[in-house]
Parts: structure tokens; sequence; C-alpha cells
């Protein structure tokens, strides 16, 4: 879930998932159809887009991105987690979530423009439903064929509304094994994080009023990140448990001219664990992967509602995988994803093969009002990880004559 507080006034509108500064009249459909405070919602939106156009505000997000495959994304909540495999691992994701979720405000309706007639633009400021793409990759550091950490880099872009958050983002961890083979890992990153607002598909009541932002405004900054990372391979057939904080050092983006909107990131703070059993119900062709994603934030208030995510996933003979994830939020459901996986037999892909490639996709049906207005929430990802190994240079022995043994025959 993201969160916006409205820190001007008296307002404070609690909103569900991925929503940020979006200001003006994107901030009319917000209050239109989340708030719940008790007066005419068309009334709210349009004071609400009032305050936002004439005076500075003051903003804290829940910011970063959600995935349902979030055991297979550890490195974006965890530096700690880079190297862990063991092996070179390539990352793609595309996140569509509430596809179809537009912006239908009553200033984006065909009879409010000139002719009555829905231009591109109109139907451009309609999509405002949360995209996410990333890219990533990460490798182990190995030491005399001892896993003593690793590094990564990733790009993600976050597009929300008619805003977009690109992260890039780099970091590495250290490891220790103890003598138990079990290991803990020490992870850092570091994060340039730009937001870019689209003010261009904003509309306005006056347009000529100076403190609206025109054209693209962006700001840049530079955020860190930590976390903790243990696994055992002696639980069961190998357990993991991840404590992590990302936005160490929040800061402020400002839009508009002389700061006109300010939006403070809020630190993140993930717990993350699970386990795998091979031998499922007896099965020697089946795997069971449970794991659990704890998620909340700390806002001027203190701690946001915490977000549980709690999926499980069964492979079979390591080519196809199924399973189910439920996402709560508070006390409540928020959804039921479907998550199939399938491993293709390629450049021998296998359970024991050194390299694999999976290719994964959810679907996340909505269970609470937002499903009236979304067709649900699609993810694809495709991961390839492989082993790779700096052959070893032979040893060359030089022998000085002096020191040769004398043949025999030489005599």
């Amino acid at each position: 879930m993201r969160r916006i507080e409205w820190t001007q006034g008296c307002l404070n509108c609690h909103y569900l998932r991925k929503c940020l500064a979006m200001w003006g009249f994107y901030m009319i459909f917000v209050f239109k159809r989340y708030s719940k405070i008790g007066m005419n919602k068309h009334l709210l939106g349009r004071w609400v887009a009032l305050i936002a156009l004439v005076a500075p505000l003051a903003l804290t997000a829940q910011t970063d991105p959600l995935f349902t495959h979030f055991t297979f994304n550890k490195l974006f909540y965890n530096p700690a987690y880079a190297g862990a495999s063991g092996q070179f691992c390539l990352n793609a994701i595309n996140h569509q979530q509430w596809l179809g979720y537009d912006d239908e405000s009553p200033f984006l309706k065909p009879q409010d423009n000139q002719f009555g007639i829905e231009n591109k633009l109109d139907a451009a400021r309609k999509n405002i439903a949360p995209v996410t793409r990333g890219l990533g990759f990460s490798a182990p550091i190995m030491v005399k064929g001892n896993n003593m950490g690793g590094a990564f880099f990733s790009l993600v872009t976050d597009q929300i509304g008619y805003e977009t958050a690109t992260y890039m983002k780099g970091g590495g961890s250290f490891a220790y094994t103890m003598s138990d083979g079990s290991n803990i890992r020490l992870g850092v990153d570091i994060t340039n994080l730009t937001k870019t607002l689209d003010a261009a598909k904003l509309r306005y009541h006056d347009p000529n009023d100076p403190m609206i932002p025109t054209g693209s405004p962006s700001d840049q900054h530079t955020t860190f990140g930590a976390g903790l990372y243990y696994s055992n391979p002696n639980i069961e057939d190998g357990a993991y448990l991840g404590v992590s904080s990302t936005h160490l050092n929040p800061q402020t983006f400002s839009y508009g001219p002389s700061g006109t909107i300010n939006v403070t990131t809020n630190r993140h703070l993930y717990i993350v664990g699970g386990y795998k059993k091979n031998n499922f119900m007896g099965n020697p062709s089946l795997t069971l992967d449970p794991a659990f994603l704890i998620k909340t934030a700390m806002s001027v208030g203190g701690l946001v509602k915490p977000q549980l995510d709690v999926q499980g996933l069964v492979t079979w003979n390591g080519l196809f995988a199924g399973g189910a994830n439920i996402r709560v939020y508070g006390l409540g459901a928020e959804s039921v994803s479907l998550i199939l996986g399938y491993y293709p037999p390629l450049l021998g892909n296998g359970p024991m093969s050194d390299q694999k490639l999976r290719v994964g996709y959810s679907y996340d049906l909505t269970v609470n009002n937002i499903l009236r207005n979304s067709g649900g929430s699609h993810e694809l990802q495709v991961n390839y990880c492989f082993m790779f190994t700096v052959p070893e240079r032979p040893v060359r022995v030089f022998r000085h004559p002096r020191y040769m043994e004398r043949s025999p025959e030489w005599d």
C-alpha cells in the first residue's frame, strides 16, 4: 500500500497503494473515490484542487514499488541478498497494476472540451494506473571458492498517474559463513532517485497562476539503504530471514516555482522470510516454497499500517510452478493472486543445472472497493541465473640445470 498524508491544514487522506503527490485535478479523482470525509465529494475535490494551486504543500508518501514476485526481487528491498545464490543473475520485470483504472473526474469529460470531443491529451490524462518496470543484475564475490559477498545494480521506473520515479540503485554485501553452514550477510546500497511530474497533463482553474508548474519539472536526490540476511541450509531444505530498510535518509522533492509542491519520502521497513521443502507430500517431484513479506513505513505520525504478503509456490520436476499470494493491508484483505512459473528446458536448464531460466506470471484480483474500477493487476518476470568461474591458470615450473637430476645415460 501507498499512503498520502496531507499535512497542510487538517486534511489527512490515507490512500490505497501506489499514490504519490498527484495534485491539482488528479487530487479531485483521489478524494472523489476514497475520501471518507463527510461532505460533498465534488465540492471537496474542487476545494483541494484550489489549495493545491495556490499554496505550497508538504506531503509524505510511502513510495517504493510493489511486486507480487517478491521472492525473486529481494534485492530491491534488501541489499544483503546480493550474491546469496552464488550465481550471476539477470532479472527483468513488468508490473501493470489496476489495469483499466482511469481518471474520471468531471474535468476530463467530453462536454468540458470546446467542441465536445475528447482529444488525445484527454485520453492520456485518464490513464493513471500504476506501471512499474525494472532491470537488474547481481553477482557473487568469490574468494578461493568461498562466497564472501556480492554486488548488484538495478534500474526501476515507477509511473503513478502523472508522476514517474526512477530508481538507479547499486550496492553490495559482505558474507560470513558459520561452522554449521549457515550464512549471515550485511548489505548496503545507494540510490539515485529522480521524480518527474508531467505537468502538461494537469488542468487548472486559472492557467495563468504563477505557482503552477509547467513542462516536466523534476528533482533528484540520493538515498541509502541497509539490511541483514540470514540463511540456514539445515532448517528443512533451506530457510532464510531478512530485515532491511530503504530511504534511511528521507529526502524532500520539490516541484514548481519556489517549491510549490514538496514530497518527502518515508523510511521503509521490510521483513522477508521463507523456506524450501523438497519431497513435498512424499512426492520427490514436488518442492514447496512458502514465503512472507511484511512492509511498512515511518511517517510523521509513526508507523503506517503494515502490509503482509503470504505466498506458497509448488514446483513440479523443476519445470513448472504454481501457487497463490494473499495480500493484507492493516486488518483487511487487499488482493488474492495467482502465480505461475515455467523453467524452460534450455541450455541444460533444470533443478541441478548451473544455469536456470525462469519465466513467471501473476494475476492479482483486488478484493476491496477498487475491484469495481479495475480489471486486476498483471506482472511478468524473467529471471536468468548462471555460474561463471575463472579457470585457474596452470602453475609453470622452471628448473635450473644445476638442480636437475643427472641421467646415467649422460656418462
